[in-house]
């Protein structure tokens, strides 16, 4: 069954907002509990981990859609990076104060490994999305962003 097109904006809204993980908070108390920092890494990658359905309800004839679909996807992963960025640099602030904290240094390493994960699963989504919508081009802003390690 074809969904109409309000459905599909519809759609495309709530992905938008899972990219933006608007209501997902990040501080500095998330940072430093692991098993709340997976899981908001998690949470935020859904939009990576249903590429695949996503893109079979796509027209990916359609430069628009595929656009629209890729804007997804660098939203998502700028939240990501951010998200990243902000708790290496809480955690090198808690290692500033206590420079011999074994489990500091272990959680801010953890972290740091994130940014390796965060590339898998960039270059997975990528490939999925370059597979579908071939004659995409990206925009010379997002190739900057996946140039930045």
């Amino acid at each position: 069954m074809a969904m109409s097109s309000g459905q599909e904006m519809s759609t495309l809204r709530e992905l938008e907002q899972k990219a933006r993980g608007s209501d997902i908070e990040i501080n500095a108390r998330v940072c430093l509990n692991m098993s709340h920092f997976k899981a908001t890494m998690r949470e935020l990658r859904k939009v990576d981990d249903n590429i695949i359905l996503r893109m079979n309800s796509t027209n990916t004839a359609s430069t628009k859609e595929c656009l629209a679909l890729f804007r997804v996807l660098q939203t998502a992963y700028a939240r990501r990076e951010h998200d990243i960025s902000y708790c290496l640099g809480v955690l090198n602030q808690k290692l500033a104060e206590s420079p011999k904290s074994f489990l500091l240094e272990s959680q801010r390493d953890w972290i740091d490994n994130e940014k390796s994960v965060e590339d898998i699963v960039r270059k997975r989504s990528l490939d999925v999305f370059n597979s579908r919508c071939k004659y995409f081009d990206f925009p010379a802003d997002f190739e900057d962003f996946i140039q930045r390690k």
